[in-house]
């Protein structure tokens, strides 16, 4: 063999490119392994929602009580608006072990779109300085994070 490096050429690095799609769609969706897998993976969920929810209204009562900042307040909730988002996807992605679990996916999925959709009401508000819309999005952010919080503790 010479020293020289062989190319891999169209058909090999085709091969490695349908590999590595491969790999990477087949980690898209996964299933739990148990329902108590699941149950897990649902209260880890709801209970990274609750903090984040709540963070955004203590954060909202704050401004609008004239102790913190409309820029560290918009700061702290677009974090949590942006912190939800791996939150939702990663318990979306995977996929109930059975169909007794496919109602509990729906309600925590059906809780973690809420509290994203109110924490993107939380940051209009904010952003357009709607004090009206800040104050509803505080009793918004509450309501959800206490419905999630039951949840985690009926599922723990």
């Amino acid at each position: 063999m010479s020293g020289r490096a062989r190319s891999a050429g169209p058909r090999g690095i085709c091969g490695l490119l349908a590999m590595v799609v491969l790999v990477v769609v087949s980690g898209c969706v996964a299933p739990a392994f148990d329902s108590g897998a699941f149950h897990r993976n649902a209260v880890h969920a709801l209970d990274s929602a609750v903090g984040e929810t709540r963070t955004a209204a203590l954060v909202l009562r704050q401004h609008l009580s004239g102790r913190i900042m409309r820029p560290y307040a918009d700061t702290v909730v677009t974090n949590s608006e942006e912190a939800l988002g791996p939150v939702q996807a990663s318990f979306g992605s995977v996929d109930p072990p059975t169909r007794a679990d496919d109602n509990l996916r729906d309600d925590v999925g059906g809780l973690l779109s809420d509290a994203g959709d109110a924490l993107a009401a939380a940051r209009i508000a904010l952003r357009t300085h709607d004090a009206r819309g800040m104050r509803k999005s505080v009793g918004e952010l509450g309501s959800l994070a206490d419905r999630m919080e039951q949840l985690s503790e009926r599922l723990s």
